[in-house]
């Protein structure tokens, strides 16, 4: 199989996109106090939030979502959800493991991108 089929790639880069903004769009209506959170997350979504780290990484999630969507610099929104698709199996191991298959099917998606998008990032593994 050719993973680097361009539909397939197509098909993931759209729709990774599409939820990395609904992601950040409904965690920033949501809140903090969104009755939707399991009950081990809610204090640390309030600090998260307090602290403004919780609408930076939403925001992000927006913005990387919308390149992915509109194929504008995809290579970089992959770099820029790299982290967060980290975080997200982290913090859902430490206070909720039900929902570490999300955060691994994320960590999946940003590793295909990864690999996808591989020459584009061969430069910054280069000693000079």
């Amino acid at each position: 199989m050719d993973f680097k089929n361009k539909y397939l790639v197509i098909a993931v880069r759209i729709l990774f996109g599409l939820f990395m903004v609904f992601s950040g769009i409904s965690g920033l209506l949501a809140g903090p106090n969104a009755e939707s959170i399991p009950a081990p997350m809610v204090e640390v979504t309030q600090n998260l939030w307090a602290s403004g780290i919780f609408q930076m990484i939403k925001v992000t999630e927006i913005l990387a979502g919308l390149m992915l969507v509109v194929n504008f610099l995809p290579a970089l929104a992959a770099i820029f959800l790299a982290p967060i698709s980290i975080g997200v199996i982290v913090f859902n191991a430490r206070l909720a493991p039900a929902f570490i298959p999300m955060g691994i099917i994320l960590a999946l998606l940003t590793a295909y991108l990864g690999y996808v998008y591989w020459d584009s990032y061969k430069g910054l593994f280069e000693r000079k």
